[in-house]
């Protein structure tokens, strides 16, 4: 008989683009952390959505960047239903049916690092929900990697270098036993 074996769990990943005049980034850390725990949190120099962004959200200067990572470990499942609760966020911190907050949700394993979208496209892999898992990083030689379809956002050298220390602290995180 075969007995599937139980994944290991990952640390949960927000990517936040934010109006800064309309939020702060103690409001949003605090949403996450009463829900989730403790993060570690990273502000990324490099923001090339800000321009995309600002059609929906407003001045392109009033737009800020910043990642979380979970301290805790995860089941892979809430890869799904953080997505959904982040939906909700979007919604709820909306301005006259306009986003001022997005929200990226993902998860990172010893293995890879998986973005979550609502968009479908020939490498993302349906989860539910209308909900797809995006394959961003692949880890080789302990560290993450880039793939070809990486976003350019996340092939930012930071960004990969921030990722790949988060997966460091993951495995040192899984060797360390508590009582």
């Amino acid at each position: 008989m075969l007995n599937p074996e139980v994944p290991s769990q990952g640390l949960l990943f927000f990517g936040i683009l934010y109006r800064s005049d309309l939020f702060s980034e103690e409001v949003l850390v605090q949403r996450i952390e009463n829900i989730y725990g403790k993060v570690i949190s990273f502000t990324p120099e490099f923001n090339p959505l800000a321009a995309y962004y600002s059609k929906e959200m407003g001045e392109e200067t009033l737009l800020k960047r910043i990642f979380f990572v979970t301290t805790a470990a995860f089941p892979r499942e809430f890869l799904l239903s953080t997505k959904l609760i982040s939906l909700d966020w979007e919604k709820e911190w909306s301005q006259n049916s306009k986003r001022m907050v997005n929200v990226d949700i993902g998860f990172l394993s010893a293995e890879n690092f998986i973005l979550a979208t609502t968009k479908n496209y020939a490498h993302r892999v349906f989860l539910s929900q209308n909900i797809f898992a995006d394959l961003t990083y692949q880890c080789t030689d302990g560290r993450f990697q880039t793939l070809p379809w990486t976003y350019p956002d996340f092939k930012d050298p930071p960004k990969v270098e921030f990722l790949s220390w988060c997966r460091s602290f993951l495995l040192m995180r899984s060797k360390v036993k508590t009582t």
